[in-house]
């Protein structure tokens, strides 16, 4: 039986499934992180599964980070870019990250982006917040970036940034 097979749907039930048969098989995790550049929807699907299981297992991303890192810069699945951005705010100094730059810079774009999904968005700023955090010279352009989106017609995107906002002038 392939790893994909279980990947019969985007349910909760299924990914626990999924990250149940993984802990411990090195062999099917590698599977179900390949399955992460398959087409829509088993890349979601999987994008999921790996993602629960980094949330299980936070101390195994830093040997995953940079291929996340890699597939997140070219995939143009939205599930897999909104786990992945997921998994990444999940090491412990997204700043030593190899292309952490490069991530930067896409965060940016994406959070300026219309075109990406909200969930999508969110996580961006999550994610620049933890870039300002640990590198206080980046704090004044991201709160510029995030003070200057339009956000009228997204309410929760528009409370997500108060909170960032906040939290930058507290950590200033």
């Amino acid at each position: 039986m392939s790893f994909k097979s279980i990947l019969y749907d985007s349910s909760r039930a299924v990914v626990e499934i999924g990250v149940a048969t993984i802990e411990g098989k090195p062999e099917l995790f590698e599977e179900a992180f390949y399955l992460c550049k398959d087409k829509y929807p088993f890349s979601m699907r999987a994008a999921r599964v790996v993602q629960f299981y980094f949330e299980k297992y936070p101390l195994k991303i830093n040997d995953y980070s940079k291929e996340i890192l890699d597939e997140l810069l070219v995939t143009k699945v939205d599930g897999v870019k909104r786990s992945f951005l997921k998994i990444l705010y999940l090491c412990p100094r997204i700043i030593d990250l190899e292309k952490s730059g490069l991530l930067l810079d896409k965060c940016l774009l994406w959070l300026m982006s219309d075109k990406e999904p909200i969930a999508v968005r969110a996580y961006c700023i999550d994610l620049l917040v933890k870039f300002a955090n640990e590198e206080p010279e980046l704090k004044h352009e991201i709160r510029l970036a995030i003070e200057n989106l339009p956000l009228d017609e997204y309410p929760s995107l528009k409370f997500r940034c108060k909170t960032a906002l906040k939290s930058l002038i507290l950590n200033s």
